[in-house]
């Protein structure tokens, strides 16, 4: 069993009738030319008795262990869509989805924010059953898990809070591979329109075809550069931290 998932573990007691998980875990970001660690993401993650992510935060670092950005997110009102903000510490740029109203009228909005003093923009949009955003993407992967393995197209809404877009897009999957030595299956995301793709690069995602578990993800990032743009990185879940991050913090609740 891998243990990139649980570097660390606690079962957090909330009474006879349910129970919460939390588990620890990093991400070392990589640019794809020059095999350069650009950052790591570390997250710290609560989960209810039925695995939904009631609590989850991101610390992005770079490598020399500054803090570059933070993300919470909370997957409480949909298992694909989060409710999420995500502050770039360098700039003061916010991004995140917002769920509005009770129950009956949920309101789900897109936000975005150029600097700490920026107008904040607002784009509302519908969640369905076929919708994702942000990490919800990794749960929606699972959930068809046994299509993707079988070799079918599968097709979703994907909402980007940066720019305040729902695309349609499709993933299949591409074809195997190893991860650490293992096992492990490759999938594809990209946009449903033939035109586009011939410009626009898609996600590539490894999965341990077992557990399900994220392995490796390589497209543009969340992240920024020194110039306020977001670049391509390969993002490796291994399961020791490398040399190369020795002084990033990962423990777990570690900032």
């Amino acid at each position: 069993m891998r243990h990139l998932w649980a570097l660390a573990a606690l079962t957090l007691a909330t009474g006879a009738s349910a129970q919460l998980e939390r588990e620890c875990f990093t991400g070392y970001a990589y640019h794809p030319d020059n095999g350069e660690l650009v950052y790591t993401e570390h997250h710290d993650r609560v989960r209810d008795a039925q695995g939904r992510a009631t609590d989850w935060r991101i610390t992005y670092r770079g490598p020399d262990g500054e803090v570059i950005a933070d993300k919470t997110m909370d997957f409480s009102h949909n298992r694909f869509v989060p409710v999420f903000t995500l502050v770039h510490e360098r700039t003061g740029d916010m991004e995140g989805i917002r769920r509005d109203g009770g129950d009956g009228n949920p309101g789900w909005r897109m936000v975005e924010r150029d600097g700490p003093d920026g107008e904040r923009l607002t784009e509302p949009f519908e969640v369905t059953a076929d919708t994702a955003a942000d990490s919800g993407f990794h749960p929606f992967v699972k959930a068809h898990f046994a299509r993707l393995m079988a070799g079918d197209t599968v097709r979703f809404r994907f909402a980007v809070a940066g720019s305040r877009q729902v695309l349609d897009m499709r993933a299949r999957r591409v074809d195997d591979t190893e991860f650490e030595g293992e096992p492990a299956a490759r999938f594809r995301a990209e946009l449903d329109m033939f035109l586009i793709n011939w410009f626009v690069d898609g996600l590539v995602l490894t999965y341990d075809p077992d557990d399900k578990r994220l392995l490796e993800y390589r497209g543009i990032s969340n992240m920024q550069n020194a110039e306020g743009e977001r670049f391509p990185v390969r993002v490796s879940y291994y399961r020791e931290k490398p040399p190369e991050a020795d002084a990033v913090t990962t423990a777990c609740g570690g900032r």
